[in-house]
């Protein structure tokens, strides 16, 4: 894979059942375009083809009467459009700054549409008064930014209702424009809301939102509230829990995705996400998964037939499981019976008419496909769920000559730890780059990871793995780099590199870059500051947590992040700190950050790069305009291939291929 290659990244996504059929959602960057495309497409197993043709579609569901989903146009913002075929909708909101999300009630005569409405004069609302022009902001609360968003005060989320009227009816004008319905705007929720539901009966509407709004207090927790006709209501849920997502099992009990945040309001430190149902005539709520091995992924979830089937964020994937709704918990890791292989990244999943499961994924091969697996394999007995070998249903495939890496286990001072190694093809001796993941509460997995593969095709082997600290290998795992954010994970991450090194004669052990993004642009600065540091040939910082200090004021999760994993003592945050550092730095190094990061400042990569050229140190800043903490994942395709170029330039330049 080159970096030209980037339109090959795509993803699947929404899979809906629809008689001999499955549709789901394609989302690939254009970088002819510098944009993001999505369509609906339609597969029978034998024969795929788009049937939608905006120019992006996402958030595909079936509904009472057809489908429904969020359509952008180039340069616009998401639209809810409804229709009984995906390419044959109408559009029933304008909404200025875009919808984020929707739920259709049970017999198709509404939709709750969560969207953020601005401020007046703000954000567009008024077209003589520019962004530069606007009022000055009064900051009163800590939590005021979100990355990729910016200032979200002066634009909260706020849930309407709409009635959807029948196909050929026109609805009551607004403003003189008679193809939107008339919306009902509900009660705003404290914080952000989100996850907009309604009941099986559609008599109870509710949505995902803070507890309170408290102006001196920084509190992660949210909670389902109701909206009645005296106003909203919050269940009466354990306060401790932060909800994340929730669906109506009836109209008096819901199952909830959430964690327990058991020493306070940002204790969030590798806090597994659990399933609970609650009953709000009883206001019992009890967890159905246990607290310190199953960690639930909260976009997956849904009830079929007294069952929850939900996803699980295990070793290196996300896979499918389901429970009995008056089953006895907690249900441990090991007491699951999964429906998805071991090496599949799921993103979304139904069930047809026969029984079948449908399931997007990204696995080792591909980017993303459509897979089936018969109901009768639904009920095997499997203590795992390894055996399982699902159909296929697409071939999108992923980029010309990939490299599938080989999973491989080191013997860590904490345990064992899980990684893989990517060699190039040909003969060595093959230069080394070790990669390291972002969070810590992360994760690689064994999906096709282009980072990997543009460093494979450019002749380096590479290596990466999920030390202590990450995610999908339970509670435990997480907690271990509290407290001391540096030394177990980058113990663990030199162990599997030299497990690599071992196994493969082939790879060059005396050539060997190391890079990382956020958490892991982290670790590189603190193990290229430390006695490792002479192990490594060159560096690439990107986005990296890198002077704890000015991240507490600087950063939207500044105000917690620093003291639940270094401590707010000032001499514990100096010895996890990158820039106390940097004068150690012996290595050449590039820093790497986005203009907008508003997750990792851009004033962190700044400052770390002025401590390495005051010590001395042959050092670049490159830095991306308008982009955010996403880049790589997300950023505009033309960045993302840029980047990719980057990348490559320094690694020729200080570990060149021979």
């Amino acid at each position: 894979m080159t970096p030209e290659d980037i339109d090959a990244v795509h993803q699947l996504a929404d899979p809906v059942a629809w008689g001999q059929r499955v549709l789901f959602t394609l989302r690939r960057p254009q970088t002819a375009q510098d944009a993001y495309t999505g369509q609906v497409f339609a597969t029978d197993g034998a024969v795929t083809r788009r049937i939608s043709h905006g120019f992006n579609d996402s958030h595909l569901r079936s509904c009472a009467g057809g489908f429904a989903l969020l359509r952008a146009a180039r340069g616009g913002v998401a639209q809810l459009h409804i229709g009984e075929h995906p390419g044959a909708t109408r559009v029933l909101t304008n909404v200025d700054l875009g919808v984020d999300d929707f739920a259709v009630s049970p017999n198709g005569d509404s939709a709750l549409v969560l969207a953020r409405i601005p401020e007046e004069g703000r954000y567009g609302t008024d077209p003589e008064v520019s962004a530069d022009a606007e009022a000055p902001r009064r900051i009163t609360h800590p939590q005021y930014l979100h990355n990729g968003l910016g200032y979200f005060r002066d634009r909260g989320t706020v849930v309407f209702e709409i009635a959807i009227p029948e196909a050929g009816v026109e609805p009551v004008g607004v403003d003189g424009i008679d193809s939107y319905p008339v919306p009902e705007v509900l009660p705003e929720l404290p914080g952000d809301t989100s996850d907009p539901q309604y009941s099986p009966s559609g008599l109870i509407r509710s949505a995902v939102a803070g507890r309170h709004d408290d102006i001196d207090e920084v509190d992660l927790r949210d909670t389902v509230w109701v909206y009645t006709a005296e106003g909203p209501r919050a269940l009466e849920i354990p306060k401790s829990l932060a909800v994340h997502s929730h669906r109506w099992i009836d109209d008096t009990r819901c199952v909830l995705v959430a964690q327990d945040f058991t020493d306070g309001p940002t204790d969030f430190i590798a806090q597994l996400s659990g399933v609970y149902v609650h009953d709000t005539a009883t206001g019992a709520t009890e967890r159905l998964t246990d607290a310190a091995s199953v960690d639930a992924a909260g976009g997956l979830l849904q009830l079929v037939d007294g069952r929850v089937y939900f996803g699980v964020v295990t070793d290196g994937a996300i896979r499918l499981t389901a429970l009995e709704l008056d089953a006895v918990g907690p249900a441990t890791l090991r007491d699951l019976h999964f429906l998805t292989p071991a090496d599949a990244v799921v993103s979304g999943f139904a069930f047809a008419a026969d029984g079948s499961l449908v399931f997007t994924a990204a696995v080792p091969d591909s980017f993303g496909e459509l897979f089936r697996v018969p109901a009768a394999a639904l009920d095997a007995e499997s203590a795992t769920g390894a055996g399982i070998a699902p159909e296929a249903l697409t071939d999108f495939g992923g980029v010309p000559d990939a490299v599938v890496p080989e999973a491989i286990k080191a013997d860590g001072s904490g345990g064992e730890v899980h990684g893989w190694v990517a060699v190039p093809r040909g003969p060595g001796p093959h230069p080394v780059i070790l990669n390291i993941h972002g969070g810590p509460f992360s994760q690689y997995t064994h999906a096709l990871f282009d980072e990997t593969q543009v460093l494979v095709a450019a002749g380096y082997a590479v290596v990466y793995s999920n030390p202590r600290g990450s995610n999908g290998r339970g509670r435990d795992w997480g907690l271990a780099v509290k407290g001391d954010m540096a030394e177990p994970a980058a113990a663990d991450v030199l162990a599997v590199l030299d497990t690599a090194l071992a196994a493969h004669p082939e790879l060059d052990g005396t050539r060997i870059g190391v890079q990382g993004g956020s958490y892991g642009g982290y670790l590189t600065a603190m193990l290229i500051g430390s006695q490792e540091g002479t192990r490594f040939s060159a560096a690439i910082v990107e986005r990296g947590y890198l002077v704890p200090g000015s991240f507490y004021g600087t950063s939207d999760i500044g105000r917690y992040f620093t003291d639940e994993y270094t401590g707010p003592a000032a001499e514990d945050i100096a010895r996890q700190s990158p820039i106390e550092r940097a004068a150690l730095v012996r290595i050449p190094t590039l820093v790497m950050h986005s203009e907008r990061d508003l997750r990792c400042p851009l004033e962190q990569g700044q400052q770390y790069y002025a401590a390495l050229r005051r010590a001395g140190v042959p050092a670049e800043l490159l830095i991306f305009p308008g982009e955010n903490h996403e880049l790589s994942r997300a950023g505009r395709p033309r960045h993302r291939a840029q980047r990719f170029e980057a990348v490559l330039e320094w690694w020729s330049k200080h570990l060149p291929v021979a």
